[in-house]
């Protein structure tokens, strides 16, 4: 009796609550989150839970704190004028992110008038994809497209964000500003900014098939809180990929230091770079003490760039407009299987300066080509070495392709003092500019087994000048083992074939004009480099083409 009159009772409770689902039913679920919706059709009065009860504006979006899992999604197709803005208590988790990113057909369209589309503040466990972020003018802007900050104290690393698929322009920075947080002109930022100064960043971050272009200082930028005496780095495993920056062209009013650069990977420990194209950037760039670069690291460890294609990139009345980079700060990072051409300053620079948070060491150059760099600024050459800072050691060039027709300085520059550099297995070819040029002679410079070509005459100017191999070879620099090595010869490289659609990276790895052909007396003339390196990078840099970058 008890127990079926209970029976009796629940029963019409349950018709009830079946029938209140119909009636109201739940938040979309976004995996263990929330789905939120905002469209231009919406209205703000709304839950926001479904695409036919969305929101309208950012504002009422920017009220909504949002949780791990919970996914904020904008109509794709049409436009939301506006900066969203999120902190720490819109975090998600590496499992369970907070996501930000469009619906339907289309990309939504953030514009950010002449502040930021996007800013996350310190908040890990984030994603963003396929929106599209669009500043009034970069002449006027303020902002980021997509800005994401970590200003927590004590070294602390936010993990997970991805960013994905968007396309950001129109982002500059008014240089009278305050507001030195996020006035950065960036298409995409991302970084520490700890309020005790120490090295608080991320950890875990994938940027990947972004397009950032006419934004005034940078396509993409990974940077930290700027320590002279840092041993430490604000950002861990960073990963770029299939990314294009272009026709960022700097400003020309800022004059502190470099504006314009396509992509820059700054105080970071272990990145990759792949895939990834760059060009016409820093055109703008004025009376700086640095310039702008295509593709570039700086103050980091253990950065792979490679695969990658940057061009045509310039500066104004700055230095550099190179195409490749690793800058001051750089320990064991690598340049490989990378296509520079066209640039106004070097194909590829690797430098330091006074300053440097750390001691440059142990970083590659391999498996990359430079086709006529320095069409601006004729002291750059194909590659420039310099040390204008604590010095640089272990530096290795090998298997490289240079190439020019520019009446550059030199195709192979090494400037200051204390560069401990080795260049092996090269191919240098010139028109008739001298092959290299060193202006600090020092037994710490070495070359070996490479290969030189000119059409004039073979020529190594600098403290002293070497109008022959054999005086080069008696300099000491052409030996191994106390033996003459190099050679002077026409590697035939049928340069006249096709080069393709500069840009296409599919085309790269089947880039006939840069092979040595069979006959050529550079197939089979490079030396086994195992026995100058540790297995792991003998194995990588080993090879019997010489100066071929698309095969190891």
């Amino acid at each position: 009796m008890h127990a079926a009159s209970n029976y009796n009772g629940i029963l019409p409770l349950l018709c009830i609550l079946i029938l209140m689902f119909f009636l109201y039913p739940p938040p979309a679920s976004a995996g263990n989150g929330i789905a939120y919706y905002v469209s231009s059709d919406g209205n703000d009065e709304n839950p926001g839970t479904s695409p036919d009860k969305s929101w309208k504006s950012i504002a009422r979006a920017n009220r909504q704190e949002l949780k791990p899992g919970d996914k904020l999604l904008f109509a794709g197709g049409k436009t939301f004028s506006g900066n969203l803005v999120l902190d720490s208590k819109d975090a998600g988790t590496p499992e369970n992110p907070v996501t930000i990113s469009s619906y339907g057909e289309g990309k939504a369209t953030i514009t950010a008038g002449l502040g930021s589309a996007i800013v996350f503040r310190d908040a890990g466990g984030i994603e963003i994809s396929d929106l599209v972020c669009a500043g009034e003018d970069r002449t006027k802007n303020n902002g980021c497209g997509i800005a994401v900050i970590n200003t927590l104290p004590k070294n602390k690393k936010l993990k997970h964000v991805v960013i994905r698929n968007v396309e950001v322009h129109g982002f500059g920075r008014d240089i009278k500003s305050k507001d030195n947080l996020f006035s950065t002109g960036c298409g995409i930022l991302l970084g520490g900014a700890a309020s005790d100064e120490s090295k608080s960043g991320f950890e875990d971050v994938l940027i990947e098939g972004c397009s950032a272009y006419d934004n005034e200082f940078f396509g993409i930028y990974i940077t930290g809180y700027w320590n002279e005496k840092a041993k430490d780095f604000a950002n861990h495993n960073v990963t770029i990929r299939n990314c294009k920056m272009f026709k960022n062209p700097g400003d020309p009013n800022y004059r502190e230091n470099h504006s314009g650069s396509g992509l820059l990977v700054e105080d970071t420990d272990v990145g990759l770079v792949e895939n990834c194209t760059a060009w016409e950037n820093g055109a703008m760039c004025n009376k700086a003490p640095g310039g702008p670069c295509g593709i570039w690291a700086a103050v980091s460890r253990k950065v792979v760039i490679q695969n990658c294609e940057s061009f045509m990139n310039r500066t104004g009345t700055a230095p550099d407009g190179n195409g490749f980079d690793l800058d001051g700060g750089c320990i064991e990072c690598v340049l490989q299987y990378n296509y520079s051409h066209d640039n106004d300053g070097a194909g590829f620079l690797v430098f330091t300066y006074s300053g440097a948070p750390q001691e440059d060491k142990g970083n590659i150059v391999r498996y990359n080509i430079s086709e006529n760099d320095a069409v601006k600024l004729r002291q750059y050459g194909a590659i420039y070495i310099g040390n204008y800072g604590k010095g640089m050691s272990g530096i290795e060039v090998y298997n490289n392709t240079f190439i020019t027709n520019q009446p550059a300085h030199a195709l192979v520059n090494i400037h200051g003092k204390n560069i401990g550099v080795t260049i092996r297995n090269n191919i240098f070819i010139t028109k008739d500019a001298p092959l290299v040029k060193i202006d600090k002679n020092s037994d710490k410079i070495l070359f070996q087994n490479n290969l030189y070509w000119s059409e004039k005459a073979f020529k190594v100017v600098g403290e002293k000048t070497y109008e022959n191999l054999e005086s080069w070879r008696k300099s000491g620099k052409e030996i191994i083992d106390g033996k003459p090595s190099g050679i002077l010869t026409d590697p035939k490289l049928p340069l006249a074939e096709s080069h393709g659609e500069a840009g296409d990276l599919k085309r790269i790895k089947n880039l006939k004009c840069f092979n040595p052909p069979p006959g050529s007396p550079a197939v089979g003339y490079g030396i086994d480099l195992k026995k100058f390196f540790n297995s792991e990078t003998g194995a990588s840099a080993s090879g019997k083409n010489h100066g071929n970058h698309i095969m190891p």
